[in-house]
Protein backbone atom coordinates (compact mmCIF):
# COMPACT_ATOMS: atom_id res chain seq x y z
CA UNK A 1 0.00 0.00 0.00
CA UNK A 2 1.26 3.49 -0.86
CA UNK A 3 1.96 6.06 1.77
CA UNK A 4 0.29 9.45 1.64
CA UNK A 5 3.60 11.00 0.66
CA UNK A 6 4.02 8.54 -2.26
CA UNK A 7 0.44 9.12 -3.40
CA UNK A 8 0.98 12.89 -3.42
CA UNK A 9 4.24 12.47 -5.36
CA UNK A 10 2.55 10.26 -7.97
CA UNK A 11 -0.39 12.69 -8.29
CA UNK A 12 2.02 15.62 -8.68
CA UNK A 13 3.94 13.83 -11.44
CA UNK A 14 0.66 12.90 -13.20
CA UNK A 15 -0.60 16.49 -12.96
CA UNK A 16 2.68 17.92 -14.27
CA UNK A 17 2.70 15.44 -17.16
CA UNK A 18 -0.93 16.26 -18.01
CA UNK A 19 -0.21 20.00 -17.98
CA UNK A 20 2.84 19.54 -20.23
CA UNK A 21 0.81 17.45 -22.68
CA UNK A 22 -2.00 19.98 -22.69
CA UNK A 23 0.43 22.81 -23.44
CA UNK A 24 1.95 20.77 -26.25
CA UNK A 25 -1.49 20.21 -27.78
CA UNK A 26 -2.32 23.91 -27.70
CA UNK A 27 0.71 24.69 -29.80
CA UNK A 28 0.21 23.57 -33.36
CA UNK A 29 2.30 20.68 -34.58
CA UNK A 30 3.21 22.93 -37.53
CA UNK A 31 5.63 25.00 -35.47
CA UNK A 32 5.80 28.58 -34.32
CA UNK A 33 2.92 31.02 -34.96
CA UNK A 34 5.04 32.85 -37.56
CA UNK A 35 5.44 29.60 -39.51
CA UNK A 36 1.72 28.84 -39.19
CA UNK A 37 0.80 32.24 -40.64
CA UNK A 38 3.26 31.81 -43.53
CA UNK A 39 1.67 28.41 -44.18
CA UNK A 40 -1.75 30.07 -44.14
CA UNK A 41 -0.56 32.39 -46.91
CA UNK A 42 0.75 29.46 -48.96
CA UNK A 43 -2.54 27.61 -48.41
CA UNK A 44 -4.49 30.69 -49.51
CA UNK A 45 -2.51 31.04 -52.74
CA UNK A 46 -2.83 27.32 -53.47
CA UNK A 47 -6.58 27.33 -52.77
CA UNK A 48 -7.10 30.41 -54.95
CA UNK A 49 -4.97 28.98 -57.73
CA UNK A 50 -6.85 25.67 -57.76
CA UNK A 51 -10.36 26.98 -57.07
CA UNK A 52 -10.60 25.12 -53.75
CA UNK A 53 -13.68 26.84 -52.30
CA UNK A 54 -13.79 24.82 -49.09
CA UNK A 55 -10.24 25.87 -48.21
CA UNK A 56 -10.86 29.51 -49.18
CA UNK A 57 -13.96 29.61 -46.97
CA UNK A 58 -11.95 28.17 -44.07
CA UNK A 59 -8.89 30.42 -44.56
CA UNK A 60 -10.75 33.71 -45.02
CA UNK A 61 -12.81 34.81 -42.02
CA UNK A 62 -16.49 35.67 -42.38
CA UNK A 63 -15.74 39.20 -41.11
CA UNK A 64 -12.85 39.70 -43.58
CA UNK A 65 -12.20 43.21 -44.91
CA UNK A 66 -9.73 44.12 -47.62
CA UNK A 67 -9.00 46.54 -50.40
CA UNK A 68 -8.78 45.98 -54.13
CA UNK A 69 -6.01 47.26 -56.38
CA UNK A 70 -8.37 50.12 -57.26
CA UNK A 71 -8.97 50.99 -53.59
CA UNK A 72 -12.45 49.45 -53.20
CA UNK A 73 -13.37 47.87 -49.87
CA UNK A 74 -13.87 44.11 -50.20
CA UNK A 75 -15.62 41.48 -48.08
CA UNK A 76 -15.28 37.70 -48.04
CA UNK A 77 -18.21 37.50 -50.46
CA UNK A 78 -16.26 39.68 -52.92
CA UNK A 79 -13.15 37.50 -53.00
CA UNK A 80 -14.47 33.94 -52.61
CA UNK A 81 -16.20 32.90 -55.84
CA UNK A 82 -19.59 31.18 -55.88
CA UNK A 83 -18.34 28.35 -58.13
CA UNK A 84 -14.97 26.61 -58.17
CA UNK A 85 -12.63 28.36 -60.59
CA UNK A 86 -8.89 28.94 -60.75
CA UNK A 87 -8.15 32.36 -59.32
CA UNK A 88 -5.58 34.96 -60.25
CA UNK A 89 -2.87 33.38 -58.08
CA UNK A 90 -2.60 30.14 -60.07
CA UNK A 91 1.11 29.33 -60.24
CA UNK A 92 2.11 32.25 -57.98
CA UNK A 93 5.14 31.91 -55.72
CA UNK A 94 6.14 33.73 -52.57
CA UNK A 95 8.93 36.24 -52.36
CA UNK A 96 10.44 37.66 -49.18
CA UNK A 97 7.92 37.45 -46.33
CA UNK A 98 8.01 38.75 -42.77
CA UNK A 99 5.55 37.94 -40.01
CA UNK A 100 5.10 39.64 -36.65
CA UNK A 101 2.85 38.02 -34.04
CA UNK A 102 1.06 40.00 -31.33
CA UNK A 103 -0.79 37.49 -29.14
CA UNK A 104 -3.54 35.95 -31.25
CA UNK A 105 -3.05 38.45 -34.10
CA UNK A 106 -0.34 38.46 -36.75
CA UNK A 107 0.72 40.83 -39.52
CA UNK A 108 2.34 39.37 -42.62
CA UNK A 109 4.08 41.57 -45.18
CA UNK A 110 5.67 40.14 -48.26
CA UNK A 111 5.82 39.72 -52.01
CA UNK A 112 3.87 37.44 -54.31
CA UNK A 113 5.38 36.62 -57.70
CA UNK A 114 2.63 36.01 -60.25
CA UNK A 115 2.88 33.37 -62.94
CA UNK A 116 2.57 34.11 -66.63
CA UNK A 117 4.28 36.48 -68.95
CA UNK A 118 5.26 38.98 -67.95
CA UNK A 119 5.55 37.90 -64.33
CA UNK A 120 4.62 40.65 -61.88
CA UNK A 121 5.15 41.25 -58.20
CA UNK A 122 2.43 42.09 -55.73
CA UNK A 123 3.13 43.47 -52.26
CA UNK A 124 0.79 41.86 -49.73
CA UNK A 125 -0.14 42.86 -46.21
CA UNK A 126 -2.28 40.32 -44.37
CA UNK A 127 -3.73 40.54 -40.89
CA UNK A 128 -4.47 37.11 -39.45
CA UNK A 129 -6.07 36.09 -36.20
CA UNK A 130 -5.92 32.79 -34.34
CA UNK A 131 -9.45 31.63 -33.70
CA UNK A 132 -11.04 28.40 -32.47
CA UNK A 133 -10.68 26.83 -35.94
CA UNK A 134 -7.08 28.02 -36.35
CA UNK A 135 -5.45 30.98 -38.07
CA UNK A 136 -7.69 32.95 -40.42
CA UNK A 137 -7.13 35.93 -42.69
CA UNK A 138 -9.16 38.87 -41.34
CA UNK A 139 -7.79 41.72 -43.48
CA UNK A 140 -5.65 42.16 -46.58
CA UNK A 141 -4.23 44.82 -48.83
CA UNK A 142 -2.49 44.01 -52.10
CA UNK A 143 -0.50 46.55 -54.12
CA UNK A 144 1.05 46.02 -57.53
CA UNK A 145 4.79 46.66 -57.52
CA UNK A 146 5.66 48.94 -60.44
Amino acid sequence: MMSTRSTIAVLTICLATTLNLAQGQTASPNGRPEEQVMQLERNWLAADGSGDLASLRRIISDDFIGSSFEGQILSKHDIVPEQPARGGFAGATLGDTNVRVFGDTAVLMGLINTAGAPAKQIHVTLVCQKRAQGWQMIAAELTRVQ
